[in-house]
Order: structure tokens, then sequence, then C-alpha cells
């Protein structure tokens, strides 16, 4: 039988085409004028403050050139990436159409000429219509796409992540943005069978079948990183969908501040923070998808930005993941020996920490920055995750086992700490009338140090046993405390160490509740 994971209270801590030399010569800024204003919707921040934030446009990212293991950007070539979503308005102004991604197998004639059971399938598929004509015509896909890959340094509207990549639009949501599972499923098995290296999976869902679970092992399988969004409830990302796909890179939101957002869905699956609020992108055609969903606070239009209503504001871990799915097309580019599972290790371990130190379930392993990213050793990784307590009863006693991953490319060691939470153990003040101690009697330690949890960790682990003490053990050790914070360190051998933190709590027992009387 398996321990009981409940009873503790986990507290929220290829169809490559190439591009002309002449792209990698692109401005480290490019000049396309929402990079460069600010207070377009009376906002006191720039509008595109999302790639700023990112660093994608900088001097150290536009000029980063050799790089021994991923490759150089003279080599550049550009990505297929796929959106799973609402479809595309490929008519918009600011995105050509020479940035659509095209079935060289399959000509405009009636016929399945690739014989992949979609008929004249030449840019996408709509999985919604049956049909290969994937319109957008609520507006998310479009902006998912537009934070992607809108044409950048074109003098007009907004710049793209990957000004580059080449977006495979796969529609699989209606209007109001409801998709059913074997839609979602097929548009996988497309997105990997026809050449795309990174899915944007921006949708919702409470409920994962097991056809999308294998469509995310055949992509996985493939080479195929799917770049999932951590979902806008405030919630745990366990109890989410799509985030407990295999192999998925869960995207959660950060805000001005360069911490999580409020909204953003927190817990072990989550990997990366990035942009999610007021994100800046494009409008489809007659759309106002945030009106589709009723807020109360919300007049329709108000997101609407520009003198034509052509672009949009928006909020979400949905902008979030597209942030990452661009700055992962845009290493492929820039690096183009570099492995998908290279890209994904590389956009983890060079995030920059925030919020409590080092890996927690609030940020995961913290905000995406592009500058790192490019000059991240793609083998390099130090692993420290602490992701849940089991709980089990043995010979009449509590035991408490921690699980999670402590591992490194040159592993070094690791330790697995714990100490009361703040504020759970009051410690006394020493009483002047009682005998002192000696000079060389050694003073316990305070319920607040940190202490050793359980007999240590011998060698690297992965989603495994960290440490296992008793609860009797553990509460006397600090102080009777009933409610801890646990810190795992991981080493490698060159000096660099990670951590990751959690806190646990007993969980508060219900109180009788009694009768009122009559």
């Amino acid at each position: 039988m398996k321990p009981a994971r409940s009873a503790f209270i986990a507290a929220p801590l290829v169809v490559w085409l190439a591009v002309a030399a002449t792209a990698v010569a692109m401005a480290a800024v490019p000049d396309d004028p929402y990079l460069h204003s600010r207070g377009s919707w009376q906002q006191d921040f720039d509008d595109q403050w999302a790639l700023e934030n990112l660093r994608v446009y900088t001097d150290a990212a536009g000029t980063a050139g050799a790089d021994s293991a991923g490759g150089s950007v003279g080599g550049r070539r550009a990505t297929v990436v796929a959106v799973i979503d609402t479809g595309l308005d490929y008519t918009h102004e600011d995105f050509a159409a020479s940035h659509l991604w095209r079935n060289s197998r399959e000509e405009k004639n009636g016929y399945d000429d690739d014989r992949n059971g979609y008929v004249d399938d030449l840019i996408g598929w709509n999985f919604v219509d049956g049909n290969n004509n994937p319109w957008d015509a609520s507006g998310h896909g479009t902006h998912i796409a537009g934070i992607i890959a809108a044409c950048t340094n074109n003098g007009l509207g907004i710049a793209g992540v990957d000004g580059d990549a080449l977006i495979m639009p796969l529609k699989v949501a209606n209007f109001v943005g409801q998709a059913r599972s074997s839609a979602v499923a097929a548009a996988i098995y497309y997105a990997v069978d026809h050449g795309a290296r990174v899915i944007n999976l921006s949708l919702g869902s409470e409920l994962v079948t097991d056809l999308e679970r294998e469509a995310a092992e055949h992509a996985q399988a493939n080479g195929v990183l799917i770049v999932v969004s951590a979902g806008n409830k405030g919630l745990p990302t366990e109890t989410t969908g799509y985030a407990s796909l295999p192999g998925v890179l869960v995207v959660g939101a950060s805000g001005l501040d360069g911490e999580r957002a409020g909204f953003s869905n927190f817990g072990t699956r989550l990997e990366l923070l990035a942009p999610g609020v007021d994100v800046l992108s494009l409008r489809a055609r007659d759309t106002d998808f945030i009106a589709l969903t009723n807020p109360p606070d919300y007049d329709g239009g108000a997101a609407f930005v520009g003198d034509g209503d052509a672009y949009y504001r928006a909020s979400g871990t949905s902008f979030s993941a597209a942030l990452v799915s661009g700055l992962a097309s845009r290493l492929l580019a820039d690096r183009p020996r570099l492995s998908v599972d290279e890209v994904r290790r590389i956009l983890v371990q060079s995030a920059v920490d925030v919020g409590v130190a080092g890996v927690d379930q609030l940020s995961g392993y913290g905000r995406a920055d592009y500058v790192r990213a490019l000059a991240a050793a793609p083998d390099a990784f130090i692993r420290a995750r602490l992701s849940g307590v089991d709980l089990a009863l043995e010979n009449e006693q509590i035991w408490l086992a921690v699980r999670g991953d402590a591992d490194a490319r040159s592993f070094a060691g690791a330790e697995l700490s714990v100490r009361a939470a703040e504020g759970s153990v009051t410690v006394p003040e020493e009483d002047p009338k009682k005998k002192k101690k000696k000079k060389d009697e050694p003073e316990g330690p305070s319920p607040y140090d940190w202490q050793p949890f359980g007999a240590g960790i011998r060698g690297p682990v992965e989603d495994g046993a960290l440490g296992r003490v008793d609860l009797d053990t553990l509460t006397a050790m600090t102080g009777g405390a009933s409610a801890w914070e646990l810190r795992l360190v991981v080493r490698d051998a060159s000096g660099g160490e990670r951590e990751s933190r959690l806190t646990m709590a007993l969980p508060v027992p219900e109180t009788p509740q009694t009768e009122a009387a009559e």
C-alpha cells in the first residue's frame, strides 16, 4: 500500500527551412514601435515590457555568436512552432505569410497528396470543423502566435520573441475556447509528425485522457518540446490537466515586479515563470476573447491597443507559456546543434531565482532569462527539488518520508535539513535563577536552527526518497513544532550549488460542531 500523501499540507512555497544569413545580422534591438514605447493604454511601464524582462533584445543577446557546444548563430535555421489553440488570423498586417509553416508535400488540389489523412493541409489543420482552414474566430491563438513570431524589425507594431519562427496553426478550440481531448491529441500527433520542434499548449483542462497522454509521450519520444501554461486559478498544478502530461515544460506567470503573479497556479510540476501580466500581441480580426468570459470588471474593447485596434493586451499563464515557447524556438535557431532536451535543461537551469531562495513550488526554478540561457552550457545541471512528503504508520509510529530530486552533472553531495517553521514554537527566555551551564557544556540547537533530516543522502536521487524520520523524533528536535521548513542543498564538483525549500504542517483537527438550540 502506498503511504498517504494528503496527511501533510504542502504550503505554497522537422521540417526546418533555411533562413538567409542576413537574419542573423538583425539589429540587437529591432525597430518595431511598441518595443520602444510606453503608455499606449495609459500604463506607466513599457508596452512590450515582457521582452525587456526576458532580455530578448539586448546587446548581449543580439551579439551572441559562436558556442562550442550548441553551435553558432551563423548556421541559423527557422524553428517550426505548432500553436495548438483557437487558430490564427494569418492575414494580420504584422504577421507575414512567410511566417507560416508550409506543408511541402501537399498541393491545393482536393487530394490528400501526402496521404496523411488531411486533404489540402497546406499550413496546418482545423480539428474543430475538419477542414484545412485554421482561422481564428476567438483571438486567443492569434495572440499566442504573435508573441512567438510576429513580424520583427519591420517598423510596424510589435516584435516577436523569435521573428524567424514558422508557426503551424492547429485549431482545436471553438469560439469560446472549448476543445475535445481527441482533437488535442490528434493535433499533437500532427505537429510531431510534420516537423514541429516546439508545441505551445496554452489551454485549460481539468482532466487528461489516455489519448492525450499517449500523444505527449509520442512528442517526448520524438524530441519535441511541449510548453504548457500552468493555469490561472491560483491552485496547485497537480489539480490541473495538461500540466500533468509526461515530459511537458510547465510555465507560470510573473508580474511586473518579477515575482509570481497571484493568479498563477503553482506546485511541484511548475518549472519556470515568465511575464504574464498585460502582455501585448496581435488582435485577430473582429475578436475580443477577454469579453467571451463576461468578466464583471471588463468593458468590451478595453484591451484593444493602437489606432486601428490591431493589437491586444491580456494577462494569463497562456501568454507566459508563449513567451517561453518563443525562447525555446529562438535558442534552437541560434544554437542549431542543441537537442530539445538540452534546450529545456538550459531554460530551466539558467532561470533567475525569485521568491523563496532556491527551487520552490511558487516559482519553480525561477524566471526565464534569454541572455543567461544563451550563455549556459547544455550539459550542465544541478537538480534540487522537494516534491512532497509521504506519511506512513509503522509499528505504531508515524514516519515522514520526503520525496524529490537531488542530482548534478558532477554530483558532489546533498543534504536535507529541517527546522521549525517561523512562529510555530515559542522559545522560552532563560531563567536567571536556574543554575548556569558550565562553560564547556555545549548548547543545544534552537528549534529554528537547521538540523539534519534523516540519515543523509548518499548519492543522486531522481524522483525518490531523500530522507525519512519518525514524527516523535521530528517534534522533539524542533521544540514541539507542528509546522516545519525543509531545505535541500545539492552541490556539484565545480563548487556550484542549488537549493530547494518546502514547508509542511500537521493538519489542523476539525472542531466538532454542536447543534444550536432551537
